[in-house]
């Protein structure tokens, strides 16, 4: 068989995992990457050629430890399915990669980009990244019959294709509303079925940034959902709530959303209460009742 037909059943590996189609878009691209990088089929390429891959200069370290994840998982299945008497990613180290700081955009960043002149969907997908705090990947799909307006909840799907259901904040029902009841809120376009992918709602949400005036380069459209989780946090929201709202598995990740308030850190050393500070030392007064 061919390797590149093995992507092909690696792809349905995958999805009989239930995980998200973007993980298998982005493992299927990373695969065929690491083919033309080479220059050898997905059974000839060794270890060494799979360090070089994941070491190769300009990616970042969570970049990286995503790729050595796609081609562990792949290789291991290629050798369960005999495609290969060798698993070349048994012996991959493991990629550290240092807790992130958010990313948010601020309020007022956030209403200029919707006052940018953007189009009615792309202001659309900027209240779902900032309302509900969905990554790109949550926006594209987003169904018509997601929304529950009586019990007010909408429903998407997770990391690990888990499906959730979410309050659903009265911006977004407002706004739903004005949507497709039946249908997808950003259906593909160029007479393609279902919905846009999240590359497109990439680039229309960078495209409303860049006319908002916005140039910090450290701010995505996923910075939309570091917004979400720093401006609960600053409203004091418990953060076992934000955990459940922006679908953390780990606690531990949520908790980074609570080192970058500066309203909280000011409060915090405040909470120190003054005390009265001598002018002096002492050291030359006289001692009481001293001889004269």
């Amino acid at each position: 068989m061919p390797d590149i037909h093995s992507l092909d059943l690696f792809a349905a590996y995958q999805r009989g995992k239930n995980l998200a189609d973007n993980t298998i878009r982005n493992r299927h691209s990373i695969l065929t990457t690491l083919r033309a990088t080479t220059g050898k089929t997905l059974f000839e390429v060794t270890t060494l050629d799979l360090r070089l891959f994941v070491g190769r200069q300009g990616l970042k370290a969570g970049s990286r430890r995503t790729c050595r994840q796609a081609l562990v998982a792949y290789f291991r299945f290629a050798l369960e399915e005999g495609f290969r008497d060798d698993d070349p990613a048994a012996r991959l180290a493991s990629v550290q990669v240092p807790k992130g700081e958010p990313r948010p955009f601020s309020p007022e960043q956030v209403d200029a980009m919707l006052l940018s002149g953007a189009y009615r969907k792309t202001r659309a997908m900027i209240l779902l990244g900032y309302y509900q705090g969905f990554r790109v990947s949550s926006i594209a799909p987003v169904h018509g019959r997601d929304i529950d307006l009586l019990a007010h909840r909408i429903r998407t799907v997770g990391k690990g294709g888990k499906i959730r259901s979410l309050p659903l904040h009265p911006v977004i029902a407002e706004l739903a509303e004005t949507m497709p009841k039946d249908d997808y809120w950003f259906p593909a376009r160029k007479g393609q079925t279902g919905h846009i992918k999240p590359a497109a709602v990439t680039n229309l949400i960078t495209k409303a940034k860049k006319r908002a005036g916005i140039t910090d380069p450290e701010l995505t459209p996923h910075s939309l959902r570091h917004a979400f989780g720093t401006d609960l946090v600053e409203a004091d929201v418990d953060i076992r709530v934000v955990q459940e709202l922006m679908m953390h598995e780990s606690l531990s990740t949520t908790q980074i959303y609570t080192r970058v308030s500066e309203r909280r850190q000011r409060e915090g050393i405040r909470a120190l209460q003054p005390r009265e500070i001598p002018q002096h030392s002492g050291r030359h007064a006289s001692p009481q009742g001293s001889a004269a």
